[in-house]
């Protein structure tokens, strides 16, 4: 027995369905994107946030949030429930926001975690056997290098029969968001874990034929990619995780917050660090969680301005001039005017491990 209307409180709409991958824009009082349920060309996702409810005007479905986590994840009203539903401690754990305290790790079972996993390693090796996906990492200016390094893979099918002969479960997988039945729910997406401890413990799959959500979480709180890699006593905050893959490519510390806001978690777990550099994209979305950031973090943090043109990390990382330009603004990020992101005397500190 659930408690819907404590679960529709705890959960807006509006931050669900934009932490599901789903870009939404503010239309007054509405909030308007790209419908996940179909090929949508224009935006026809309509989120009512006064009642807490949706409606697609292209393909039809509509309803509350169980109802919207129910459809994206292909399961019925008890598990998409169970997804939201607020537990006796009083800590809501089944939305894609941070949740986890610290941000750096994302609390799953033991068992769910070898799901996982074996899940990552599957479509890790499945990767370089897939000709779109390599070439769709080419695109990004993304090397295999870093493909291997950070352990990327790709969703082709076959994961239950995997998950199956390694005696792992699979209601496990279901209930995290891997299978839909026997159907892989990553299929055909470039998948990009968390690792902590060598372990995948969290991971995101993105479309890379246009398909929506581009993003398609993992069923846990979503942790502040990349943060157990970094040894600096610094640190880089990109906003997406191809922001983030960049910054891996380029050797420097760096974590991705996998959208534009920042829990209190996530601000908890940036204070460690003497200097924050906030490379977030370089939109009024992106300009403003810098603003949230760079206030909440205080003189520790500053913010990088990305060169005129250049819509984010991933984007200047495409260019020819990406790197170089990109140290230079570190180098004016820099109030202090401390040598820092010298490369003759401080690359090796700055470098992930």
């Amino acid at each position: 027995m659930y408690d819907v209307i404590s679960i529709r409180r705890s959960n807006p709409i509006g931050e669900v369905i934009a932490t599901s991958g789903v870009e939404l824009q503010s239309r007054g009082r509405r909030l308007v994107g790209h419908c996940p349920f179909h090929r949508d060309g224009e935006p026809s996702l309509v989120v009512y946030p006064d009642n807490q409810s949706y409606f697609c005007f292209g393909c039809g479905a509509g309803g509350d949030v169980i109802d919207f986590l129910g459809r994206l994840h292909g399961v019925g009203f008890k598990e998409a429930a169970s997804m939201l539903a607020v537990p006796v401690a009083g800590q809501r754990v089944n939305t894609s926001r941070p949740q986890a305290e610290p941000a750096s790790a994302t609390v799953v079972s033991p068992k769910a975690a070898e799901v996982i996993d074996a899940s990552v390693w599957f479509w890790h090796d499945a990767l370089w056997r897939s000709g779109e996906a390599l070439a769709y990492l080419e695109s990004r200016g993304i090397s295999p290098a870093v493909a291997e390094r950070c352990r990327l893979g790709f969703g082709l099918a076959g994961l239950a029969d995997h998950l199956r002969r390694g005696g792992l479960s699979l209601g496990l997988a279901r209930g995290i968001g891997l299978l839909s039945g026997e159907r892989d729910v990553m299929l055909g997406r470039l998948v990009i874990p968390d690792l902590s401890g060598g372990r995948a413990t969290w991971l995101t799959g993105r479309s890379v034929d246009g398909r929506q959500p581009r993003y398609l979480n993992l069923r846990s709180g979503t942790p502040l990619l990349g943060l157990e890699r970094v040894r600096a006593n610094h640190v880089i905050v990109t906003e997406g995780p191809f922001d983030w893959l960049t910054a891996v490519q380029w050797d420097l510390p760096a974590v991705a917050l996998l959208g534009s806001q920042a829990s209190r978690a996530t601000v908890k777990s940036l204070a460690r660090f003497s200097r924050v550099y906030l490379a977030l994209d370089n939109d009024e979305a992106g300009h403003r969680a810098a603003g949230q950031l760079l206030q909440a973090l205080g003189g520790r943090a500053g913010i990088v301005g990305l060169p005129r043109g250049i819509k984010d990390l991933n984007d200047l990382g495409r260019q020819p001039y990406g790197r170089a330009a990109f140290w230079n603004c570190l180098q004016e990020a820099n109030t202090t005017k401390e040598k820092l992101w010298d490369t003759h005397d401080a690359a090796p500190a700055l470098r992930a491990a």
